[in-house]
């Protein structure tokens, strides 16, 4: 369960979101001239510099499988890989040109990465291209997320405040506190069968947790009611706790609640929201928590790269792009009426 309604999905709609780059290491960054490749012909072209047949290649090789296990229209793969190339390549030379380069602490972990026979071998068996491309892959991800870290950690409060300012919509209230909770969730959801509760159910739920809640406000230790009842499993092991904001992502029945409480107290009553029953206590309300916080900077730095590619006149042909991507996945741009028991794309070596 997540209380937060945000969906940590891409902000950026012109391509493969910059978020990936924390998530999967094996399947971002750019490929540079460090790695000898075997066609440097240009497939696509912008300010400063191109992304060449064999890069674009290493990136469907990673990527093609993983979008389309995301519901991903099988004609914007191609382009959103495309995208994401290019804009890899942009971001590693910008960091570069910032004085962010590979530490050796950095360089002596990925190399003890790559001493892992079970890996490289199950590496070889699935991609094409060579140990030395995948560990410079890992190298330049490491600049780019070094990058990333460095732009959140020297932008200015104004900056961070802008743009919090311009994710606005609605009107929810512009509040800069971090509250700092925790949180016992019953869930109306049946934990066995997986199936929504019925009234009958609910009414013993409620039950239990006006129990818990009673020894809550008795004085018994909060972090240990909810590791032992919480129903939430992704803040229970963490005693309950949830830091968010009055940003109108948070449900509103949960963020109604923090709003009239001090810090130190233990909400009087049941919380109702679509999950089930919440017992909320308020940990703390740091002031203008939301202006230091490590999400909301690290937000902020990927918002530098949005609109990249347009910036940096992104160019491709288009009709020479899809015979490029044919000749290495015979099933890409095919829709599901075209395909019959076509297996995930494979991809050929481009010479």
């Amino acid at each position: 369960m997540n209380i937060k309604k945000r969906n940590f999905k891409s902000g950026n709609e012109n391509g493969v979101i910059i978020a990936i780059l924390a998530i999967l290491l094996v399947i971002v960054a750019a490929i540079v001239g460090a790695v000898v490749l075997k066609d440097n012909a240009a497939i696509a072209t912008f300010d400063g510099g191109k992304v060449t047949k064999k890069e674009y290649q290493v990136y469907y090789e990673m990527f093609a499988s993983y979008l389309k296990s995301y519901g991903y229209d099988a004609n914007s793969i191609p382009t959103e890989i495309l995208n994401k190339a290019a804009q890899d390549k942009m971001i590693l030379t910008d960091a570069k040109a910032a004085g962010v380069n590979l530490t050796d602490e950095d360089k002596a972990e990925v190399d003890e990465i790559f001493k892992n026979e079970e890996y490289i071998e199950y590496f070889k068996k699935n991609y094409t291209f060579s140990i030395d491309t995948l560990k410079q892959i890992y190298y330049n991800d490491y600049i780019i997320q070094a990058y990333i870290e460095k732009l959140a950690t020297e932008a200015s409060d104004d900056e961070v405040l802008e743009y919090i300012n311009s994710k606005k919509t609605g009107d929810e209230e512009l509040n800069m506190n971090e509250y700092d909770t925790s949180h016992i969730l019953f869930s109306f959801t049946n934990s066995s069968t997986g199936a929504a509760m019925s009234d009958d159910e609910k009414a013993e739920l409620k039950k239990k947790a006006e129990d818990i809640l009673a020894k809550a406000k008795a004085g018994e230790d909060f972090a240990t009611l909810a590791k032992d009842n919480s129903d939430d499993t992704a803040t229970a092991t963490n005693g309950g706790q949830y830091k968010m904001y009055i940003d109108g992502y948070t449900v509103k029945e949960f963020a109604d609640a923090v709003k009239t409480m001090k810090a130190g107290e233990i909400y009087p009553q049941l919380v109702e929201t679509t999950y089930g029953y919440h017992i909320i206590k308020l940990n703390a309300i740091n002031e203008n928590g939301r202006l230091k916080s490590e999400t909301e900077r690290q937000e902020y730095a990927n918002s530098k790269f949005t609109n990249i590619v347009t910036d940096k006149n992104f160019k491709y042909d288009e009709e020479k792009f899809k015979t490029f991507v044919k000749k290495i996945d015979a099933n890409a741009y095919s829709t599901e009426d075209d395909k019959t028991n076509a297996d995930d794309s494979t991809t050929t070596p481009v010479e």
